[in-house]
Formats: structure tokens, sequence, C-alpha cells
């Protein structure tokens, strides 16, 4: 294995990507670089050895493979996970990539870069919070989330078209009366559509450890805004290698497609009171795959012994996340309306006796 370790040629500060500029920045000296023009220095061979008799209370609930890295800086001894390919040394700080597993077929074809910071995950983070009026106080307080950590997830994205036919039996009805009856009138009409629909840049994760529901809850990402892949930024950063393959996540890809191709269709079908399919027929054609890392920030928190989880799309700032009910600030805003109601029933059932 080789270790890529961004140190700042000026200061030997650790270097990391500032998603403002775009650039790799030193935050003790301000030099800064272009990702695409940085070499990496300090550069250690560190084979990666297994940590399966290392004595350490990390938790691993994935039970991924552990292993450890020496850091080329110091010297200092680093515990990752198989898949995690950016890190920082946890004595030096010095941000590490381990170019292993980001070449051969590993080598993500593009990558998003962080265009939000850590300052606006946790800015926005106070907002959702805010906006929710039902939690616990607890929540308010930023000093209450564990961790806060900028990844770079790994996704597949699938180009496709969708073939699609169907036929329908539809209705549209007319009522009118006059002053014996009422009168209903049911026209029956047989619906055909078919056509050919194109999807372009269709994502699903490829990370056993992100919840695919959580993954799409941060659509869209702008794929525009896809560079080439460069090690420089990840700098900073977490990153994982993909850990489920484009052929494990083919049919998820292929459901999506083929869900929105058949809700488009449908979506033409106007003018009628009702229709039903007598048959449909949706296949997938012209095939291709990318694989992309895209930015996302997870903050976690944990409140009575439970586990809290946010996400924070890193290029929008598309905020999302699971909050606990707070009995106790209900009833601040249940006793009020309550005090009022009753009051105004008091006063109502006065006046009428």
């Amino acid at each position: 294995m080789a270790l890529h370790e961004y140190e700042c040629p000026a200061c030997g500060g650790a270097m990391e990507f500032n998603p403002k500029t775009q650039k790799l920045k030193c935050p003790f000296c301000d030099s800064e670089f272009d990702v695409k023009d940085y070499v990496a220095n300090h550069n250690s061979n560190s084979a990666g050895e297994s940590a399966e008799n290392y004595n350490t209370d990390s938790s691993n609930a994935s039970n991924e493979p552990m292993y450890i890295y020496s850091c080329g800086s110091c010297g200092g001894e680093i515990l990752a996970t198989e898949s995690l390919g950016s890190m920082k040394c946890p004595f030096c700080s010095n941000n590490i990539v381990v170019s292993e597993i980001f070449i051969g077929q590993f080598k993500p074809d593009y990558i998003i870069p962080f265009t939000k910071t850590r300052e606006d995950a946790m800015k926005a983070y106070s907002g959702y919070v805010k906006s929710k009026k039902l939690v616990p106080k607890v929540f308010y307080d930023q000093n209450h989330i564990d961790e806060l950590k900028g990844v770079y997830v790994p996704f597949w994205l699938y180009d496709g078209t969708e073939n699609y036919s169907g036929e329908f039996n539809a209705t549209k009805i007319r009522t009118w009366h006059d002053s014996d009856y009422n009168y209903t009138e049911t026209s029956h009409f047989r619906v055909r559509r078919g056509g050919t629909e194109k999807f372009e840049n269709i994502p699903v994760d490829g990370s056993k450890e992100m919840p695919d529901d959580l993954m799409e809850s941060l659509e869209p990402f702008d794929t525009g805004a896809m560079v080439p892949f460069n090690m420089g930024y990840l700098a900073g950063f977490l990153a994982n290698k993909y850990n489920v393959s484009a052929e494990q996540n083919h049919d998820r890809a292929v459901q999506r497609m083929k869900a929105s191709a058949i809700a488009d269709f449908h979506s033409t079908i106007k003018g009628y009171n009702t229709f039903n399919p007598v048959s449909e027929s949706c296949t997938t054609a012209k095939e291709s795959v990318k694989y992309v890392l895209y930015p996302i920030y997870m903050l976690n928190t944990t409140w009575n012994d439970k586990g809290y989880l946010f996400a924070m799309n890193g290029q929008t700032g598309k905020f999302i996340g699971n909050l606990p009910f707070s009995k106790s600030q209900a009833m601040k805003y249940f006793l009020p309306v309550a005090a009022i109601a009753a009051a105004i029933s008091y006063a109502v059932m006065a006046f009428i006796l």
C-alpha cells in the first residue's frame, strides 16, 4: 500500500481541500494549490497489516476487516476499515489517502467535490432543529452533536433507455338532471400508450453502511458539477470505496427507471375519470454505468441512549434527519391553547345559561 499524505510544502501543516475555493489549503500559512497541480509528499509504503489481533475498543458494527497503516510523517499507527480510503492521522493530524483503494477497478470515474463547509452543516442543523417545535431542548445545543464528519460516499450512476407500451380501459362520466330524473352517462374508451424514455445518472449508493432511503432523501445532486477523479479532493475528508458492486445494485437502478417511466406515461393519460391497465410492458435497454463519489456530511447524536442520525448534501445543502418527540415541549403549546379553549367554552356556557 502507498499512503499519500497532504502536507504543506511551505510549513509542513496538514493540507485540506477547501470547499469554498475548490483548492487545497494550508490552515496554518494559508498556502493554496490547485488540486491537479499538487503532488503529495511524505508518502509511506505502509503495507496495511491486518488488525485481527489488534487490541482496540473501537466499534466496528459492520464487522468489516480492519487494517493498520503507518503514518509516513510521524510513524503513528492508523486503524481503519478495509474500505476506508481517506482518513486523518490521530497523532499528527495529517490528511492521508490510501492510493491503492482508489486505483484499478476501484478508481472512481468522477467526483462531486464538497461545496459546503462543516460550518454550513452546523448552521443547517441549527435551522433544521429550530423549525421543529416539539423536540427536546437539548437538541437546540450544537454541543449536543457527538460527531460531524464529511464523507465521500460511493455511488453508481446508471444510464438506460426504457421501452414502454401500455393499454388501458378508460371512462368518461357525464351527469345531469331534470325535474324528474338524475342521469349518468358512462363512455368507455380503449387508450394506448407507447414510446421510449432515456434516463441519465440514476444514482444508487454503493456502500453497505449507508441506508438507501437516507441517501435517496438527499437527492438531487448536480451531476453537471462532476469532475474527473483526483485524490486531492479527498484531503481532509473521509472516503470509502464501494463494497456493493454495480451488478449488485443493477436491479435497484432498473426499478427506479421503470417506476419513473411508468409514472411519466401514466401522466399523459388525461381527460378521463378513470383508467385501468389491461396490459403494460417496460423493458430496459442501452445500459451503462459510472462510478462516482458524492459529498455528504453525517451528524450523529444520542439522547436517552438512542442514536439519531442527520445528513446534509455537501453540494446543495439539503438537510434531513430524525428527531424525537418531546412531551414537555408539546405541553408548552397545548396548555395555553387548552386554557383559551376552556375559557371560551366557559363563557359560551355562561351566556347560554
